[in-house]
């Protein structure tokens, strides 16, 4: 097989997964819409009752997101929630787990089986609220259970516009990324599957004007990550590592951007220190480039770690190099412990972060810049110490585990009662 015939080859079975993943979320996107339409929305209640359940539909890819976005439902008080996972992540006071065993998802697929048991679950404990994180499958099989049970259905817009253009192609989710590229068709659909949903929670201003410019016209409200505040944080010249990265190692975090930065770094800092926290598809290649860069004395591959909190405690800047976020809760971590982001702006980080006063935020792919910054702040202990000052007091304001949960509180009152 030469190589022209190779490429045909790879092209036509792209071409297969494309419209295969076309069709499975027209089916499921439209099959959601017309229960919804035929449904309709929650009926008024009599009397509001005094705990409310919540059934949240979700795929947690470690237990710091889960204790970023569960642990506020779970002590506003005032919640039970129901939460259908893959498996049990950790048990937590009001938080009941709901997962298929293994012999349903090997029937039934992960995604079915899940919703089989979210059926399972409403039927029994019959929520006064479903919620989806992330648009499929969860939240679609939220809006159907909302309406089959006549209650309000609810969205969480993880990664805010990157879940919806296109159809959701850049997406890290196996359906969506066989789309291989934007399709206006999935796109349409889901726009239209999301002016479904009652409420649309999302993670800051941006991705809260996109849908309203979409013609979203029901409730929405931000909620971003929470972090546990560490009672104590070390000063900047006391910390020994000069940077870390925290995420999957993914295209759509662009480590290799990090590689990169760290390489312009080292002439002017040649025993500069930076750990890349995290796993991934891109594991193998970002060792390599390590290696072609020389780096291997200066960057240290940690793999997935449960102690993210020291490692952030004893950094001096968190670097975030990704192409597209919703608010990431490693930078809010990050934040929290005084460890100063610089971070790309993408998302609703610059809801939280202050472009040169509690951090930097720089153009998506500005490595030169990513690069200046660092070395601005490495260079000045005290600039850093009021940036890192200035973000540690965003973070006990904005995204503590205290503010987060009165946020809930007041959602909930509002939208499930």
């Amino acid at each position: 097989m030469d190589v022209n015939e190779g490429l045909e080859k790879r092209s036509e079975g792209s071409s297969i997964k494309r419209w295969i993943a076309i069709t499975a979320i027209t089916l499921l996107y439209g099959f959601a819409i017309l229960v919804a339409k035929i449904m309709g929305r929650s009926r008024q209640r009599d009397h509001a009752p005094e705990r409310i359940k919540v059934l949240a539909i979700g795929t947690f890819h470690n237990p710091n997101w889960f204790l970023a976005h569960i642990t506020p439902l779970a002590k506003s008080g005032i919640a039970d929630v129901y939460l259908v996972a893959d498996g049990h992540i950790t048990t937590m006071e009001n938080v009941h787990q709901v997962c298929p065993p293994d012999w349903a998802c090997k029937v039934f697929s992960r995604a079915g089986a899940k919703a089989l048991w979210a059926f399972g679950a409403a039927w029994r404990e019959r929520p006064d609220m479903y919620m989806g994180y992330a648009i499929f499958p969860a939240a679609t099989v939220a809006l159907v259970l909302a309406r089959l049970f006549r209650r309000p259905a609810c969205f969480q817009l993880t990664s805010g516009q990157l879940e919806l253009a296109g159809g959701g192609n850049a997406a890290e989710n196996r359906m969506l990324g066989a789309l291989g590229k934007p399709s206006k068709w999935a796109e349409r659909v889901a726009f239209s599957l999301t002016r479904q949903f009652d409420l649309i929670i999302v993670r800051g201003s941006r991705a809260a004007k996109y849908l309203r410019d979409l013609g979203y016209k029901h409730p929405i409200e931000t909620v971003t990550g929470s972090v546990q505040m560490p009672e104590s944080v070390s000063a900047q010249n006391k910390r020994d590592n000069d940077l870390i990265f925290v995420g999957r190692l993914t295209e759509r975090k662009r480590p290799d951007d990090f590689v990169e930065v760290v390489a312009r770094l080292k002439p002017q800092f040649p025993d500069i220190s930076a750990i890349m926290v995290g796993d991934g598809p891109e594991s193998d290649a970002i060792a390599e480039l390590i290696t072609q860069h020389g780096l291997e004395q200066n960057i240290e591959l940690a793999g997935l770690r449960s102690d993210v909190d020291q490692l952030l405690a004893r950094s001096k800047l968190f670097v975030l190099v990704s192409r597209w976020e919703g608010v990431s809760i490693a930078m809010l971590e990050s934040m929290s412990s005084g460890c100063v982001p610089v971070c790309s702006d993408v998302g609703d980080l610059a809801d939280v972060l202050i472009d040169d006063k509690n951090g930097y935020l720089l153009k998506i792919g500005d490595l030169d810049g990513f690069a200046d910054r660092i070395q601005r702040l490495l260079s000045d202990d005290g600039h850093r110490q009021g940036f890192s000052d200035d973000a540690r007091a965003t973070a006990v304001h904005q995204v503590s585990r205290e503010a987060i949960t009165a946020r809930w509180v007041d959602i909930l009152t509002k939208h499930a009662r």
